[in-house]
């Protein structure tokens, strides 16, 4: 779809899209977060450097290696740039302390050189950098070794067979520092295992076919690419990555304030799960707000909601410790399918609830508005046709925990 300022929005699936892009992060700023990381890249690898013996390469992870990141819904609110810092070692020449404080040596280096004025925080797993220009966002840098083999072990020992003869997946893991570990400053081989990159595997995966045929019509309409591999995997957005971002500025809006907010990992994992090989964001909202409850399980009463590369991590543990996490994020789901279902079942796309319309902030709608092809009121209460859809889809998606029926 071309940009919001060239033409009118002339359907349901313009206005999701331009609604999705109003959120995402700024193509200037995007270009900026990857010149910058590959800048710190740089600065470990440069003669000179004390550990470009180690061949560091930086990498992201998250939201934005998963082309999901969005806006923060406040003006004073940072983009969180997340960035894996791997040293080609082994745990024999480093304990996690050793490696967290080799890396964060260079850190602090580079925020001198850089003229940065905050110095790099310490953090349990990670190094921050705070960049006091009027670029808003910050990156969390975290210290890692491959590890590959342990990932392979751990696996097989939890009876994961073919995660751990997957090499896609599986040489992507990484053993991460965490500080407040009791081995954290011994030589040994215990340390947290990770695997961000192989997780974004899997998100491709859930989504490789059309991926590949927007490559292909990135390629075809550039001319700049010689090869469908070429294409980075930047250009590309999906209608699985548009819902997602959709759901996540749901989620900030609905629970602007309150730490308890669902998490992102949960909303991306749930509604890649549900995610069924829709060509449009509005059949992709619907599958996944219908499904995504399916995904979350009970093992041995607790509630669990798996890491797909591992599934021996629970990414809801921490519904067991605030119980109130589990009831907000199930009042959540119950919301978005509400406000979205009105939306998707009215008949005219220029007409966009008011639940909607507050949910994902009068200031994203607004931004939009003036390029929907308007012939009735931007802004209308819910009708009995969306009522009627909301109760569908509602139904659909049985009771919030389907296992205990």
């Amino acid at each position: 779809m071309k940009s919001t300022n060239t033409r009118m929005l002339q359907n349901h699936e313009d206005v999701l899209e331009a609604i999705a892009r109003a959120i995402d992060i700024p193509e200037h700023l995007d270009q900026i977060a990857r010149e910058r990381y590959r800048s710190i890249g740089e600065w470990l690898d440069r003669e000179g450097s004390t550990i470009n013996q180690y061949e560091p390469e930086i990498s992201p992870q998250g939201s934005f290696l998963l082309g999901t990141v969005i806006r923060p819904l406040g003006d004073a609110d940072e983009f969180d740039i997340d960035l894996v810092c791997t040293l080609q070692a082994n745990k024999r020449e480093f304990s996690m302390a050793e490696l967290k404080a080799a890396v964060g040596l260079e850190i602090i280096e580079y925020a001198k050189a850089c003229g940065l004025t905050e110095r790099p925080e310490d953090r349990r797993r990670c190094w921050t950098l705070e960049y006091a220009d009027d670029v808003s966002f910050h990156m969390d840098i975290l210290p890692a070794l491959p590890d590959q083999e342990n990932y392979r072990l751990s696996m097989e020992r939890g009876g994961h067979t073919a995660l751990a003869s997957n090499r896609m997946i599986r040489d992507q893991a990484v053993a991460i520092t965490d500080k407040t570990l009791p081995q954290y400053r011994m030589i040994c081989n215990d340390w947290p295992v990770s695997n961000p990159k192989g997780y974004a595997v899997w998100f491709r995966s859930r989504q490789s076919e059309i991926i590949l045929a927007r490559k292909l019509a990135i390629m075809e309409s550039e001319r700049v690419y010689a090869s469908v591999d070429e294409v980075p995997d930047h250009k590309v957005k999906t209608p699985l990555q548009r819902a997602i971002q959709l759901l996540k500025r749901h989620r900030d809006s609905t629970f602007e304030g309150d730490h308890e907010k669902p998490i992102s990992i949960i909303i991306t994992t749930l509604s890649a799960h549900a995610y069924n090989g829709e060509t449009t964001i509005g059949a992709t909202l619907r599958s996944i707000l219908k499904n995504m409850h399916l995904f979350i399980k009970e093992r041995n009463g607790v509630t669990w909601v798996e890491n797909p590369v591992n599934p021996d991590e629970n990414f809801a543990d921490k519904w067991q410790k605030t119980s109130s996490k589990e009831a907000k994020f199930f009042n959540w789901l119950e919301r978005a399918r509400h406000d979205f279902g009105l939306y998707l079942a009215a008949s005219a796309f220029n007409r966009i609830p008011s639940e909607l319309t507050a949910a994902l902030s009068d200031d994203t709608v607004g931004k939009i508005s003036p390029f929907i092809a308007l012939s009735a009121p931007a802004i209308i209460s819910p009708t009995d046709a969306g009522a009627a859809e909301v109760k569908k889809v509602a139904d659909a998606g049985g009771a919030t925990k389907p296992w205990r029926r």
